[in-house]
């Protein structure tokens, strides 16, 4: 077994030779170990179990140590040195030190080399690439370097990356970690060899080096990202400046915007919050970049990811194909959230812009109002909605309360249906139709009729009355006191 030096440990008394510590070469006398008082097996495997490196013994006599002692070294791979009678111990332990710093000296070397190599490495830009080139020329074993989803992006020798198989091979893997980011693994492809410790230290380095450089591609990533996002929300806001300005930004982050676009927006149904959200938003965003195609401009706003889609034609069925196949793609990937997606009209100039995102907000809002949550709506496909939509709650609510309220407080006072009846009504503009639909004798459905003109006053042969009702009937079922904003 090997055995490292740490340090000389003179031992002069037997109660030196009890006081040996872990990774010394213990320095002493024949004498000393006879005046121990222990039989020589006993005492040399009391310094094995403290771990130490050695001993190094002056023979102090023509007598030679005892055969016992020496066969107990030799089962236990104990090194024994001696030396001649006439070397002082101190001469003896300056050498020991003198050899120990100086190797020391030279593996600090060895450590500063490892460590600025890979420093150079990283201050010049240089990826895993070259990272895994200095590690093979470190370990002299192929070098691998492995995603976190266990894809090997680089192999060194470059010509054995096409048999390369890691889940078979005899390897040493260690971790790539920045923080709390686990961007995967360096492996050295040692084939059973073991790494000494500065082999490992190369290892851990490498590790590092890469771990540094891939942190600080995601640092720019980033930055470069939040801008781009910024500009965009200044884009839809209308505040990008001139069309000069506009197409500047847009080459330099490579936007073709002299296509026509339409704005869609996937929100996160309220409430959108809690340490899912940055998940869910970047499953969105994921989900966004798959199905949209690489011509969308996707980027991420509070609890809602928005793009910039770019449909062929002004067909509305062309944008609601693209939504549902991103609701299909999202309802895929996510359990935990609803989204409601919402689609403006399509424009030919970036100026107008802001108009197709006011569209898609509106789509979005609109749709929650009318259905709740999970939507998918597009602007131009809204009907009445639309309109009613942007009323204040409070005046929907004092429009049906005027319309029809009589009419809902008398259901609710005698347990009947006749709103329900007025709707139906009202959708076929037909008696006989309509008493089919509701399973009743004509003459019930007439006499129910005649019920509802009596309390609302005439609704039959009044269209602007008619139109009211329906109206305030459709308002009645979705409105539930909550601004459609807020819901």
């Amino acid at each position: 077994m090997a055995r490292r030096v740490t340090r000389a440990q003179l031992a002069a008394s037997p109660e030196d030779l009890r006081r040996v510590q872990a990774n010394e070469l213990v320095v002493t006398t024949a004498a000393t170990l006879l005046a121990a008082g222990e039989d020589g097996a006993s005492l040399v495997a009391r310094m094995h179990a403290a771990q130490i490196a050695g001993v190094a013994i002056r023979l102090d006599g023509s007598e030679p140590l005892p055969a016992a002692m020496l066969a107990a070294a030799d089962d236990l791979a104990l090194p024994m040195i001696t030396f001649p009678e006439g070397a002082a111990l101190a001469d003896v332990t300056a050498a020991v030190l003198d050899a120990l710093l100086k190797a020391q000296g030279q593996r600090l070397e060895r450590i500063l080399d490892i460590h600025q190599r890979f420093t150079r490495i990283v201050l010049a830009g240089g990826g895993a690439t070259e990272v895994a080139l200095t590690l093979h020329d470190l370990l002299g074993c192929p070098v691998a370097v492995v995603d976190r989803d266990g894809n090997v992006s680089v192999v060194i020798p470059f010509g054995v990356g096409g048999d390369l198989d890691l889940s078979s091979a005899v390897c040493v893997r260690q971790p790539i970690l920045a923080g709390d980011h686990d961007y995967g693994e360096i492996v050295a492809l040692t084939d059973g060899e073991t790494l000494d410790e500065d082999q490992r230290l190369a290892l851990e380095r490498a590790s590092m080096a890469i771990a540094v450089r891939l942190a600080q591609a995601s640092a720019v990533a980033e930055a470069e990202e939040r801008f781009a996002a910024i500009s965009l929300e200044e884009l839809i806001a209308g505040h990008a400046g001139d069309a000069a300005a506009v197409a500047e930004r847009a080459v330099s982050f490579g936007w073709d915007l002299s296509r026509p676009r339409a704005v869609l927006l996937a929100s996160i149904d309220p409430p959108a919050e809690g340490p899912s959200l940055p998940t869910a938003l970047g499953n969105i965003a994921a989900a966004a970049r798959a199905t949209l195609g690489r011509d969308a401009i996707v980027w991420t706003r509070s609890a809602t990811i928005a793009a910039l889609v770019a449909p062929q034609t002004d067909d509305p069925a062309e944008r609601r194909g693209i939504a549902e196949g991103l609701r299909l793609e999202l309802d895929h990937r996510l359990r935990s959230v609803n989204v409601s997606i919402g689609v403006g009209r399509r424009v030919d100039s970036p100026a107008d812009l802001p108009r197709s995102f006011l569209e898609a907000s509106r789509a979005v809002d609109v749709g929650r109002w009318a259905k709740g949550r999970h939507v998918t709506e597009v602007f131009d496909e809204l009907g009445l909605e639309r309109l009613l939509a942007s009323t204040p709650t409070d005046d929907l609510a004092a429009f049906v309360q005027q319309s029809i309220g009589s009419l809902v407080q008398y259901d609710r006072s005698n347990h009947a249906d006749l709103v329900k009846t007025l709707d139906v009504w009202l959708q076929t503009r037909n008696m006989a139709e309509a008493a089919r639909r509701l399973h009743v004798h004509y003459n019930t459905f007439k006499n129910r009729l005649e019920r509802i003109e009596a309390i609302l006053g005439p609704v039959v042969n009044d269209p602007a009355r008619s139109l009211e009702c329906q109206i305030a009937i459709f308002v009645a079922r979705h409105y539930d006191g909550s601004s459609p904003v807020d819901r």
